[in-house]
Protein backbone atom coordinates (compact mmCIF):
# COMPACT_ATOMS: atom_id res chain seq x y z
CA UNK A 1 0.00 0.00 0.00
CA UNK A 2 1.32 3.23 -0.69
CA UNK A 3 0.73 6.20 1.42
CA UNK A 4 1.19 9.60 -0.42
CA UNK A 5 0.29 13.01 0.64
CA UNK A 6 -2.65 14.82 -0.77
CA UNK A 7 -0.24 17.80 -1.00
CA UNK A 8 3.04 19.03 -1.50
CA UNK A 9 4.10 22.07 0.61
CA UNK A 10 7.27 23.31 -0.80
CA UNK A 11 9.60 26.09 1.20
CA UNK A 12 8.85 29.98 1.12
CA UNK A 13 11.71 32.18 0.20
CA UNK A 14 11.98 35.85 1.19
CA UNK A 15 11.31 38.21 -1.79
CA UNK A 16 13.04 40.72 0.19
CA UNK A 17 16.33 38.58 1.79
CA UNK A 18 16.07 35.18 -0.38
CA UNK A 19 15.88 33.30 2.84
CA UNK A 20 14.27 29.55 3.15
CA UNK A 21 11.04 29.85 5.42
CA UNK A 22 8.44 26.81 6.21
CA UNK A 23 5.54 26.61 3.83
CA UNK A 24 3.13 27.35 6.54
CA UNK A 25 5.33 30.70 7.33
CA UNK A 26 3.33 34.08 7.27
CA UNK A 27 6.45 36.22 7.77
CA UNK A 28 9.92 35.74 6.85
CA UNK A 29 12.00 34.23 10.09
CA UNK A 30 15.11 36.45 9.25
CA UNK A 31 13.88 39.82 8.29
CA UNK A 32 9.88 39.75 9.15
CA UNK A 33 9.16 40.54 5.28
CA UNK A 34 5.09 39.25 4.69
CA UNK A 35 5.84 35.96 2.45
CA UNK A 36 3.61 35.43 -0.86
CA UNK A 37 1.09 32.26 -0.59
CA UNK A 38 1.72 29.34 -2.19
CA UNK A 39 0.44 29.06 -5.16
CA UNK A 40 -1.06 25.15 -6.11
CA UNK A 41 0.65 22.99 -8.32
CA UNK A 42 0.68 23.58 -11.89
CA UNK A 43 -1.57 26.97 -11.62
CA UNK A 44 1.35 29.21 -13.10
CA UNK A 45 0.65 30.19 -16.48
CA UNK A 46 1.64 27.89 -19.23
CA UNK A 47 2.44 25.11 -16.69
CA UNK A 48 0.86 22.01 -17.22
CA UNK A 49 -1.84 20.87 -15.00
CA UNK A 50 -1.07 18.42 -12.36
CA UNK A 51 -3.02 14.90 -12.74
CA UNK A 52 -5.68 14.16 -10.83
CA UNK A 53 -5.16 12.14 -7.74
CA UNK A 54 -6.24 8.46 -8.92
CA UNK A 55 -9.42 7.05 -6.77
CA UNK A 56 -8.40 4.99 -3.97
CA UNK A 57 -9.48 0.76 -4.49
CA UNK A 58 -12.64 -0.04 -2.34
CA UNK A 59 -12.33 -2.04 0.34
CA UNK A 60 -13.89 -5.90 -0.06
CA UNK A 61 -17.30 -6.33 0.77
CA UNK A 62 -17.87 -8.54 3.92
CA UNK A 63 -19.18 -12.43 3.18
CA UNK A 64 -23.01 -12.41 3.04
CA UNK A 65 -24.51 -14.84 5.64
CA UNK A 66 -24.93 -18.06 4.14
CA UNK A 67 -28.78 -18.91 2.82
CA UNK A 68 -31.24 -20.66 4.97
CA UNK A 69 -31.50 -23.91 3.13
CA UNK A 70 -34.98 -24.61 1.79
CA UNK A 71 -38.24 -25.46 3.46
CA UNK A 72 -38.57 -29.16 3.20
CA UNK A 73 -41.28 -30.22 0.20
CA UNK A 74 -44.15 -32.25 1.26
CA UNK A 75 -43.47 -35.68 0.95
CA UNK A 76 -44.17 -37.54 -2.24
CA UNK A 77 -47.15 -40.03 -2.99
CA UNK A 78 -46.21 -43.48 -3.21
CA UNK A 79 -46.35 -44.65 -6.51
CA UNK A 80 -45.17 -41.04 -8.20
Amino acid sequence: MCFRPTTIELPKFCQKCMTENEPEALVCSNCGEKLPENAPLGSAPGAPSAPGMPSAPGAPSAPGAPKAPGAPGAPKAPGK
